[in-house]
């Protein structure tokens, strides 16, 4: 797979599990849809991004620049393209993601004082994907880390997904 093949292939994976729908708010001009998330994940320091270990040069909006329906989503790699974070964002509820057949071993985690979850896909064949899902404002983030080789069996990309999120917290809405 070439040097974004397992990103996309997981960008694809995360925003397949809730649909692409969405429908026009009653009453507005036709601008603001249903489930679009507020929070905008490109917005995060280049400070905050180089304390995780990437680089903000690298960022990547939508999948390839293409938006998608219901979510935004920004995402950085470190300097060897080892090592990737995004940050999805939608305006569908905690709950729906958390309730999503797609994920297995959801673990609730204490980030900051805010509920938030560990989730692993069931595609994850080869260890390489954890998200730390949790409510921001009016959206709910996944903050995705991912490993380009994956990892051992015995290891967890957790951890380190936790780690992030707990740098990236406080440049997250409440």
């Amino acid at each position: 797979m070439g040097r974004w093949g397992g990103v996309i292939v997981a960008a694809i994976g995360v925003l397949g599990l809730v649909g692409c729908g969405s429908a026009t708010v009653e009453g507005q001009a036709g601008t603001t849809k249903a489930g679009e998330p507020v929070f905008d994940p490109c917005s995060v320091p280049d400070d905050v991004l180089h304390t995780i270990g990437v680089d903000p040069a690298s960022e990547r909006r939508d999948i390839m620049g293409v938006k998608q329906p219901g979510w935004s989503l920004c995402g950085w790699n470190d300097p060897d393209v080892s090592f990737f974070v995004t940050i999805y964002a939608t305006g569908r509820p905690l709950e729906e993601i958390l309730t999503n057949e797609r994920f297995v071993d959801v673990t609730p985690v204490d980030l900051a004082g805010r509920e938030a979850f560990t989730v692993r896909e069931t595609s994850d064949t080869r260890n390489e994907h954890c998200d730390v899902v949790l409510a921001a404002g009016p959206d709910t983030l996944m903050l995705q880390t991912s490993f380009a080789k994956g990892l051992p069996p015995s290891q967890s990309p957790c951890p380190q997904a936790i780690e992030n999120a707990k740098l990236l917290e406080p440049s997250l809405p409440r």
